[in-house]
């Protein structure tokens, strides 16, 4: 067995911090500083044993981990997640039952992080090439607990992928968070996906698994849903070389917890296409603690203990009487992608707004828009605007804290503007009109309207009702965000004569 030391304790001197914290967690003997550094590569708990009694107080502390033996013989077990730490969270316990019985790989889906802890606190933490060794540290400690191998994509995360590491620092952190959060809610091109599946298939392919679990892509957020995606379609390409193992679809956790809803919509979404999914429900009462430890690893990210109250309501969701499980879903037969539409945590909703967008004429002179949040990935956006409209101008009303997003992508078809110049529409009867719902309500909050897509505000609802009054005879589209219409768009083009009565 190895002790290893878990790799956000950062000494200097004798005192041991929590990454950039001013708290003082540990403080150290000179005689054990030595072995404190040591402990940063792991050790043969044999070669410890003079410090048996420390060690074990360390443990205790969540300050070391000790490292069991892996199994080596036979095809592996794969679990592709699209961070590192969401197996963890979402099959940590159906993943340390499966310790020590046969090679286990973890596949991370993104490398490249800035994301950490510290973003709620608005703290100067931002520093890509460091959160990202730490998480890749931490992700190989969480790996080596559950008795596994970790492999990870060259792939950077979302918030990398929407602004480059260099954007983002304290004075940018707030306009930048707030533009986040409608590129996270926007539907994965698939396009996107399917570079995804080509590189995650050049990963799993050889590795000739015995078994494979991937996420179910449960909520909003653009990396899970695209990890699906590509899961899916790589083992729709290559049928032949899966349909004889047991392939899994995990519950996404925390989002099984924030869309209690969407789990039966995605179910029959699949259904619809043939795709047959049951059920698989494993009891992890005896290493739920042994969980909770292994989420705790991932400490740049979160508290284990914070995470529990949660992970321990989904599991008492899952199990039966009284005991704690974890569910995934068993692939009964070869996928069949539904529309992306269909398996977002608002199905619903874009259901009724699908109906709304087939009342614009795709020849369309003009369409204006007034965006009252922001846009998110606008080049993307601006661009299946224009394809699916390639007749109107596009008439769009921003505010000046989103001019910045703007910068990106210019076209001579879309008129910029003011937001307060909104009023200019008033009398243009006729023109489309598509709203993003205005935010005059704290940066969290838009955070769970855009991607936990909760209810709007009772002040944000009646200042629609007025918008809506004052824009009469004309078609109008009220959206969470623009990437809700988009994507529409782009699974689906309106037909030719779209609008024509």
């Amino acid at each position: 067995m190895l002790v290893k030391r878990r790799p956000h304790f950062r000494r200097e001197g004798r005192d041991v911090r929590f990454l950039i914290s001013r708290h003082v967690a540990l403080t150290l003997d000179d005689a054990h500083t030595t072995l404190f550094d040591a402990l940063g590569q792991g050790m043969a708990l044999g070669d410890a044993e003079s410090h048996e009694a420390l060690i074990r107080q360390w443990h205790e502390a969540e300050i070391v981990e000790l490292i069991p033996p892996r199994a080596t013989e036979g095809r592996p077990l794969v679990a592709i997640e699209p961070h590192m730490d969401d197996v963890a969270l979402s099959a940590g316990g159906r993943l340390l039952l499966r310790r020590g019985t046969q090679p286990i790989v973890l596949l991370a889906a993104t490398r490249e992080s800035n994301v950490s802890c510290y973003w709620s606190l608005g703290r100067d933490f931002f520093d890509a090439r460091e959160v990202t060794a730490l998480r890749c540290a931490e992700s190989e400690l969480a790996a080596e607990l559950a008795g596994a191998s970790l492999r990870i994509l060259d792939r950077p995360d979302a918030p990398l992928r929407f602004q480059p590491a260099e954007r983002w620092c304290t004075q940018s952190f707030l306009r930048m968070h707030d533009a986040l959060a409608p590129f996270l809610g926007f539907a994965p091109m698939p396009g996107e996906a399917r570079a995804l599946s080509e590189q995650l298939a050049r990963e799993v392919l050889p590795l000739d698994p015995a078994e494979l679990w991937i996420p179910l892509g449960l909520g909003g957020h653009i990396d899970h849903r695209m990890t699906r995606d590509a899961c899916l379609m790589m083992l729709a390409q290559h049928w032949d070389r899966f349909a004889s193992i047991p392939i899994l679809l995990y519950e996404d956790h925390p989002y099984s917890v924030y869309f209690p809803h969407q789990l039966q919509d995605v179910i029959e979404a699949f259904a619809k296409y043939g795709v047959r999914l049951t059920p698989d429900i494993v009891d992890i009462e005896p290493v739920f603690d042994e969980k909770i430890r292994l989420v705790s690893v991932y400490a740049s990210q979160f508290k284990g203990r914070a995470m529990m109250p949660n992970l321990r309501k989904r599991a008492e969701e899952a199990g039966e009487s009284g005991r704690l499980a974890e569910r995934a879903h068993r692939l009964m037969s070869k996928p069949v992608l539904p529309p992306e539409s269909e398996l977002a945590p608002n199905a619903a909703e874009l259901r009724a707004l699908r109906a709304e967008l087939e009342a614009i004429d795709r020849n369309a002179k003009r369409i204006a828009i007034v965006a009252g949040a922001a846009l998110g990935p606008w080049p993307t956006l601006a661009q299946i605007l224009l394809a699916a409209f390639p007749h109107a101008q596009f008439d769009l009303y921003v505010a000046g804290a989103q001019q910045w997003e703007l910068e990106s992508f210019t076209h001579e078809r879309i008129r910029v503007h003011p937001l307060a110049k909104w009023i200019t529409e008033i009398p243009r009867i006729g023109t489309p009109t598509i709203v993003v719902r205005l935010a005059p309500w704290p940066i969290e909050d838009r955070w769970r309207e855009q991607i936990l897509k909760t209810p709007l505000p009772k002040r944000s609802q009646r200042l629609h009702a007025l918008l809506g009054a004052l824009l009469p005879g004309r078609t109008k589209i009220f959206c969470r965000h623009l990437g809700d219409v988009c994507g529409l768009l782009a699974e689906s083009p309106l037909p030719a004569n779209a609008g024509r009565g």
